[in-house]
């Protein structure tokens, strides 16, 4: 196999095209007489709020779910998808937001997975496999050691592995479901490269993704659904940030980042001195009542670990914590708690949710103790209090007895944040506030945090997103390697000085 790049060849016709259609799910018609028609050597974005299709749609692609009606045709001839290895024999590789890969098992072992090579013995041939790998990465212009565990490896190159298994499967056809939703800018610049050779080599590429920068930057073409019905298919140079997001949410967001609290200037509500984990080294800041003090930091720079330091989960080796003049001590999450310190945590589905009990219990769940009278909860009360916050929040919920797994990742962060206001906060912790959330219900978060802070609270934010960090934040933190390195005021705040800081 050439490690050179082949020459762009794009025959006629689409590489893949969906045609009218439907699934139903028990009492959901989650597709609605959808189409999708992806040309060869381009870039298609599918966007659309959470609950929109755009899962179900990309599952019925890989073989995981049946579709009910409708047609699907790869390079002109009609196509069969009942499982997933008929999606990779057919030439459609989906890269989920999980990656599907076995951790134990080499970069060459799982690119091979399906079938490995033997030679004239029967045996595996292993200097084939290596060879044949490395080739695949040299024609996407990656350098990995194939010979590499790919729990070794991170985020970024386990993407890669991904897209060289494609190319493995001679893939017509690749999916990239929200990609960067853990890369550091500069993994992906690197992703956005590989994207383009890949188009560069006939491939199409359906790009999913909340993010409207990366829309404009990478897709040639964008198609919108809304509550399971296809709204738009547009060149991207046909939109703009208000058209596409009117087309995603059906109507116009005036401010993404509402304002409408004072500048803070209360008194210092959390106050951190010397803080050091096994990652952290000597942490100082403070929090004012009113101010929302965004954190930012590359991949590794100990944002997440003092998110959870600061509510009293992750151990510290020294330092303190003080709430509203009251230390963290003993430091954990009970105590933090007692002292009015919630968690919004960066991965809700393992941390923060319990999937299979309904929105009232998830919602209550920090509060039990306000309803509680000689150990038996009054149900009436707890319903009552979840009932305003769902009402406040706007969250979207059948019942308050729905399971919050059922909830798009927007009314699930919801929740979350009525969990914790229920039981009565001074500080809130956020980490990835809007990871995973579209820009609608992204643009509530924001209001909410806003109101939050406006009402008197300390915010802390520690965000990737640099929209979110200069939109709301009073001031910001910049890390590195486990250090503060700038704290910069909000009238100084640019991207060029924050990227500076974190790189330091």
């Amino acid at each position: 196999m050439s490690a050179e790049l082949a020459p762009k060849v794009v025959p006629a016709g689409p590489a893949l095209a969906m045609t009218g259609i439907n699934k139903r799910f028990p009492g959901v018609m989650a597709l609605e007489n959808v189409d999708l028609t992806l040309e060869r050597g381009k870039v298609h974005a599918l966007m659309g709020e959470n609950g929109a299709g755009k899962s179900t749609l990309i599952k019925i692609l890989a073989g995981a779910y049946r579709k009910d009606s409708g047609s699907v045709r790869i390079g002109g001839a009609e196509a069969d998808i009942q499982a997933p290895r008929d999606a990779l024999r057919l030439g459609v590789k989906v890269v989920f937001q999980e990656i599907a890969l076995i951790s134990e098992f080499t970069v060459a072992e799982n690119i091979f997975l399906e079938k490995y090579p033997t030679n004239r013995l029967g045996a595996i041939d292993w200097p084939a496999i290596h060879a044949s790998a490395a080739a695949l990465f040299a024609r996407i212009g990656f350098d990995v050691d194939v010979t590499a565990k790919v729990g070794d490896l991170p985020l970024s190159q386990q993407q890669m592995v991904e897209i060289a298994r494609a190319l493995a499967h001679q893939a017509r056809v690749v999916v990239m479901d929200e990609p960067t939703s853990s890369l550091t800018p500069g993994e992906v610049e690197l992703l956005f490269t590989v994207i383009r050779r890949l188009t560069d080599l006939g491939i199409a590429v359906l790009y999913v993704t909340h993010k409207l920068a990366e829309v404009f930057e990478i897709a040639d073409t964008v198609t919108v659904l809304r509550d399971g019905r296809r709204i738009s298919t547009r060149s991207v140079s046909e939109h703009t940030e208000d058209s596409l997001i009117q087309d995603m949410i059906g109507r116009r967001i005036e401010t993404l980042f509402p304002r409408a609290r004072n500048n803070a200037g209360g008194v210092s509500i959390l106050s951190v001195e010397g803080l050091s984990t096994d990652k952290l080294k000597d942490i100082n800041f403070e929090v004012r009542a009113g101010e929302v003090l965004g954190f930012f930091g590359l991949m590794g720079a100990g944002r997440t670990e003092l998110a959870k330091a600061i509510v009293g989960f992750e151990p510290i080796r020294a330092g303190y914590i003080v709430v509203d003049g009251r230390p963290l001590s003993p430091h954990d999450t009970r105590t933090g708690v007692a002292l009015g310190i919630g968690l919004l945590t960066e991965d809700r589905k393992t941390e923060g949710l319990m999937l299979e009990l309904p929105v009232s219990k998830n919602a209550s769940l920090a509060a039990l103790g306000e309803f509680a009278s000689l150990g038996f909860v009054h149900e009436s009360r707890e319903r009552g209090a979840v009932q305003e916050f769902v009402d406040r929040f706007k969250i979207k919920t059948p019942s308050l007895d729905q399971e919050i797994q059922y909830l798009s990742g927007g009314n699930q962060q919801k929740v979350l944040l009525t969990r914790w206001l229920m039981r009565g906060l001074k500080v809130i912790v956020v980490d990835e506030p809007t990871r995973g959330i579209d820009v609608g219900a992204k643009s509530e978060i924001y209001a909410a945090l806003d109101r939050l802070a406006g009402d008197g609270l300390a915010v802390v934010m520690m965000t990737s997103e640099m929209p979110e960090l200069l939109g709301l934040s009073d001031r910001i933190a910049v890390m590195a390697d486990g250090r503060i390195t700038a704290m910069i005021n909000r009238d100084d705040a640019t991207q060029e000085a924050i990227l500076n800081a974190a790189i330091a």
